[in-house]
Order: C-alpha cells, then sequence, then structure tokens
C-alpha cells in the first residue's frame, strides 16, 4: 500500500472519530441543557439551597461552554479530514500510482531502442547476434505489458488511456517476437513495424498527455545516458 493510501485511509478513520466525537459532545450539550431546564427558575430561599443552585447552575453551564467549543472544534477537525482525505482521493485518481510511473519511463526507453534496432537490422545484409538479441529482448519485453492493467484508484479516462497504450506495446511486442529472425535486410517489414510504433506512439502521447508526463525531461535522461 503506497503512502498516499495511508493518508487517505488514516483521514478517513480520523473523521469518523472526530464524528462520533462531535455526537458525543452534541449530546453532552443537550443533557446539560436539560438539567439546566430542571433546576428552579427562582433561586430557594434557604442559603444553602440557594448556594447549591448556584453552583449548579455555574456548573452546567460551564460544562455546557466546554461542550459546545469541542463540538465546534470536533466539527473543523471532520471537514479538515474528510477534506484532506477527497483532495487526497482526487489527486490519486488523476496521477501515476508508483507501478505505472515505473512502466511508462521504462517504455519510452523500450520503443525507441526498438525502433532504434529496427532501423540497424533494416540496413544489415546479415543478421548479427548481438543486434537479434537485442531485438527479441526488447521484443519479449514489450510483449509482458499485456499482463500489465492501469491502476484502479484513477480515472477511467486515465485508466482507459493508459490500457490502451499497455495493450498497443504487448501487440507490438509479440508481432515483433514472432518476426524478430526477418528484419535483417528486410526495409518493407521494418517499414511496417514503424507504422505500428508511431501508432503505439500516439497512445503514448495521450496517456503523458493526460497524467502531464514530461516527456523532454525523458528525453533529456536518454540523451545524458547515450553520452
Amino acid at each position: 500500500m503506497t503512502i498516499l493510501a495511508w493518508i487517505i485511509m488514516g483521514a478517513i478513520a480520523g473523521a469518523i472519530i472526530f464524528l462520533l466525537l462531535t455526537i458525543y459532545f452534541l449530546g453532552q450539550i443537550f443533557f446539560q441543557s436539560s438539567r439546566l431546564k430542571r433546576l428552579p427558575e427562582r433561586p430557594p430561599k434557604n442559603k444553602k439551597k440557594r448556594r447549591r443552585w448556584e453552583a449548579t447552575k455555574i456548573r452546567l453551564k460551564k460544562r455546557r461552554k466546554r461542550s459546545m467549543i469541542a463540538a465546534v472544534v470536533m466539527v473543523l477537525l471532520v471537514s479538515v479530514c474528510g477534506g484532506g482525505a477527497a483532495y487526497a482521493s482526487y489527486y490519486q485518481s488523476i496521477n501515476l500510482s508508483s507501478d505505472d510511473s515505473v512502466l511508462i519511463v521504462r517504455s519510452y526507453y523500450l520503443l525507441r531502442d526498438f525502433q532504434e534496432e529496427l532501423n540497424k537490422a533494416a540496413q544489415q545484409e546479415e543478421d548479427e547476434l548481438a543486434s537479434q538479441q537485442n531485438i527479441r529482448y526488447l521484443a519479449t519485453t514489450l510483449a509482458a505489458y499485456s499482463t500489465k492493467q492501469a491502476s484502479n484508484l484513477n480515472k477511467q479516462e486515465g485508466q482507459s488511456a493508459l490500457n490502451r497504450y499497455y495493450a498497443a506495446l504487448s501487440e507490438l511486442g509479440v508481432n515483433a517476437t514472432r518476426e524478430s529472425n526477418n528484419f535483417y535486410g528486410n526495409s518493407s517489414l521494418v517499414e511496417e513495424f514503424q507504422v505500428d510504433i508511431e501508432k503505439t506512439i500516439t497512445y503514448e502521447t495521450a496517456a503523458f498527455e493526460y497524467y502531464k508526463v514530461n516527456q523532454s525531461e525523458l528525453e533529456e535522461e536518454g540523451a545524458s545516458d547515450d553520452e
């Protein structure tokens, strides 16, 4: 469970506890008000009874005042916790989960590396072992995205964008795995796959735009890793 999920659960639990305390203090206000109403309106003539009457009235009013203050504080805390839980839940629904963040960053580089390897293979007349191994590795890794699903904590629109992207990556990887030995010197086959790659990139762009992924940073990281 993520830290954000723990925060949401804690905020909800806090809101429930403070709500129960609010009900308790409201009950105390009602109880103390009822006791005040039961007191005689006029003080007794007997001096001892009058003092007891005054002390009881003062005590009940103080307790009622403290309960009122406590109830107001509890209401504020319920609002803070409830609002915090709602905002955290909304934030979680429109942002990538940690797992999805890792998956899309990895897929970004896999897709570009695969595209580059295909371009190299198209210019080679004979397959080279290292290049063939690279293509197979990239293809099978892309195919593994068939098991990936966007976090169900995200909004439906965001889930759909990610799942379309994952499905496109998987389909590309599966098809490439079948053709992994046929790319060398076969520019027409490579061109077909380049079309599929560009189609996959459109799904990637849609997912990146929805989740506001900074593609420039990914490009800079990739460039620095190549140096």
